[in-house]
């Protein structure tokens, strides 16, 4: 377990990550953005996926399983034609990707702790 991998894994997250919240907020009002937000989700879903053996242990690799779920909830809420329902998914208070900023903390493009 170390830093660096979780650095390097805050580091890979960035932008796919930006581009989930701007697609997830897009989709929201415009349909058309549908695929590229199945796009942007995917993305992040692959790296979040990733064998967590190597992180310490904190917010990060607490909330890795949330994320997943949390990703597979909005994949669920699009299918059923509700991009708004994906988005207050992405961006609930309690489990959504700002415990990802969280897990981040601190490493660059992310807030500070």
């Amino acid at each position: 377990m170390s830093a660096a991998a979780l650095e390097d894994r805050c580091n890979r997250l960035r932008q796919p990550v930006t581009e989930l919240v701007a697609t997830s907020l897009g989709a929201a009002y415009r349909p058309q953005d549908l695929p590229t937000l199945r796009t942007a989700i995917a993305a992040v879903r692959e790296i979040l996926a990733e064998d967590p053996s190597e992180l310490p242990e904190g917010a990060l690799r607490a909330w890795l399983p949330t994320g997943l779920r949390n990703l597979d909830r909005m994949d669920e809420a699009l299918d059923a034609g509700d991009a708004a329902k994906s988005y207050a998914i992405l961006t609930d208070k309690t489990d959504g990707f700002f415990q990802l900023t969280i897990g981040c903390a601190g490493f660059v493009g992310w807030a500070t702790a």
